[in-house]
């Protein structure tokens, strides 16, 4: 078969080639896909921590808000045992 821009080329090999670009595309849309899906994730993930770091923020100044030291040293004792019950 002749081609114009491989020259000679044998029958076989023009349908691999194909079969390799169809493939590449493929992968390509595939990885294009994973990526959109990692940055929503990530996106998502991080909404979430600042929530949470928001939450916890208003914790502690609720804590520092109380009238003695004995009283905001408890309140934070207390929440951060709800935060971190294993330790």
């Amino acid at each position: 078969m002749l081609n114009p821009f491989l020259g000679n080329v044998a029958p076989g090999t023009r349908n691999w080639r194909a079969t390799l670009m169809a493939a590449l595309i493929v992968l390509l849309i595939v990885m294009a896909m994973l990526m959109k899906w990692l940055v929503q994730f990530q996106v998502d993930a991080a909404k979430e921590r600042r929530a949470l770091e928001s939450l916890a923020r208003e914790a502690e100044a609720r804590c520092f808000a109380l009238a003695s030291y004995r009283a905001t040293e408890a309140c934070r004792a207390a929440h951060a045992a709800r935060v971190n019950p294993q330790k």
